[in-house]
């Protein structure tokens, strides 16, 4: 009975190491990873490094490049400057412009045109009308007619121009009730005598 316990003790000693080495076999052949897809499910996809936008709109700024160093200029040698002469006072009178004026008495007018110029006005005649043509106006300035005779002194309606370049302007009179004699129709700009006409009125 003692020969035997020795014996099998020599056995298990000897089947111990055969066994370990079948289990680790068929360990590794069960958790061995089989086929394509399971060996890339095993491998995780590497995150992405592109900077995108988060739901909601919200984006991301993308990273700041590294600024490139500026290259210093090579100085250039300032060239000597030319001598400049002194400044010239500006004129203290400004030039006159080119603004020209004529003035006509007429019984009516079309636009610019002149009906039938008055220079002998009839006792019949009820009303006329003074006409000034200009040239070279600025915007703003400000045109009148002052009738002058018998009965005194009498001024239109002045009208300030809207533009500026060639135009006309006009203005009407009452004549009924007018003595007779010499008039003088002065037409102004601004309030400065730019063309002068006359008529006589006859009867009354």
């Amino acid at each position: 009975m003692q020969a035997r316990r020795v014996m099998s003790r020599a056995t298990f000693e000897q089947l111990r190491g055969p066994a370990a080495l079948i289990l680790i076999a068929i360990a590794a052949a069960v958790l061995w990873p089989r086929g394509g897809a399971e060996s890339a499910s095993a491998n995780p996809t590497p995150t992405p490094t592109v900077i995108v936008g988060i739901p909601g709109g919200q984006v991301f700024p993308s990273p700041t490049p590294t600024p490139r160093p500026t290259p210093i200029p090579t100085a250039t040698p300032a060239a000597t400057p030319a001598p400049t002469a002194a400044p010239t006072e500006p004129p203290t009178t400004p030039p006159a412009d080119g603004f020209t004026a004529q003035v006509l008495v007429c019984r009516s007018i079309s636009g610019s045109t002149c009906n039938d110029q008055v220079t002998t006005l009839p006792p019949s005649a009820g009303a006329f009308t003074t006409l000034v043509l200009f040239t070279d106006a600025i915007a703003g300035d400000t045109l009148n007619t002052i009738l002058s005779g018998p009965a005194g002194p009498q001024a239109g309606s002045p009208y300030a121009l809207q533009g500026s370049g060639d135009g006309y302007f006009w203005s009407q009179f009452q004549a009924a009730g007018l003595p007779s004699g010499d008039y003088v129709v002065t037409a102004t700009r601004n309030g400065v005598q730019v063309a002068v006409t006359g008529f006589r009125k006859v009867g009354r």
